[in-house]
């Protein structure tokens, strides 16, 4: 099956300085919502600034959502590759192989009556 290309989003897509669609408005709101029932020490850890522009609820919502996927609102660290061992296979060990073949046969079916009249 040849692959499908699909164009990428074209660089106007992308504007950090426009303002805030319908939807997203609604997410912050709801999420403002969130927030007043929060603790206040809770509460610090989040960005506290003007949302004005998609730039700025992108800068919003990513730590908000971090906060109530992991209970924490702080970036996570950056993750540092783990050396692993390299590791030669056991030889397994070989057995005699019962194929099928090779088995007793088994007695014939005979055929079913079919259908049934009805």
């Amino acid at each position: 099956m040849e692959p499908i290309p699909v164009p990428g989003p074209p660089k106007s897509a992308f504007d950090k300085n426009r303002r805030m669609s319908d939807l997203i408005k609604k997410q912050v709101e709801h999420f403002k919502h969130l927030e007043e029932k929060l603790a206040p020490e809770v509460r610090a850890t989040l960005p506290q600034h003007r949302i004005v522009s998609e730039d700025d609820a992108a800068r919003y919502i990513g730590p908000f959502t971090r906060l109530l996927r992991t209970g924490s609102a702080a970036a996570p660290a950056a993750k540092t590759p783990i050396a692993m061992p390299h590791r030669v296979p056991a030889k397994k060990k070989e057995k005699p192989l019962d194929l099928a073949a090779g088995a007793a046969p088994r007695s014939a079916k005979k055929p079913g009556p079919g259908k049934r009249p009805r």
